[in-house]
């Protein structure tokens, strides 16, 4: 049986191992992410250099873009945005559609059949058949 101390420090041992864990898988990242960054920006100045002529740079600098962009680096160019002014924005309202109109009081079936037979007797509705001429 163990008693309450031990477990404690099993508890805290676990806890360590867990945290030196996490430092590792974090610091294996960052080792990965600067790898990548200075393999594509070799690749980069290469091919600009002229060392590298078959080689089209423009995937390579999607990787190094991309991999500068998880430090935070911003690698797009800046022109004279402090000169230039955002064009200003008009705001257009739109009028909300008309409300439907209201529905008439409820028709019973009665009054329906009503209305049809109506309709039936002074002729409307039907298609009268064409007389060969």
């Amino acid at each position: 049986m163990l008693s309450l101390g031990s477990k404690n420090l099993n508890k805290e041992r676990l806890h360590h191992t867990e945290l030196m864990e996490n430092k590792k898988e974090k610091t294996m990242g960052q080792i990965i992410r600067i790898a990548i960054l200075s393999w594509s920006a070799a690749l980069l100045t290469a091919s600009y250099a002229g060392m590298l002529s078959k080689m089209d740079p423009t995937f390579i600098a999607t990787v190094f873009t991309a991999s500068a962009a998880t430090f935070g680096i911003n690698t797009m160019k800046k022109g004279d945005d402090e000169h230039k002014e955002e064009p200003k924005r008009e705001e257009t309202f739109v009028e909300a559609p008309p409300e439907p109109p209201a529905p008439e009081a409820p028709v019973t079936l009665v009054e329906r059949v009503e209305a049809l037979e109506t309709k039936v007797e002074e002729g409307e509705g039907f298609v009268t058949p064409r007389t060969g001429a």
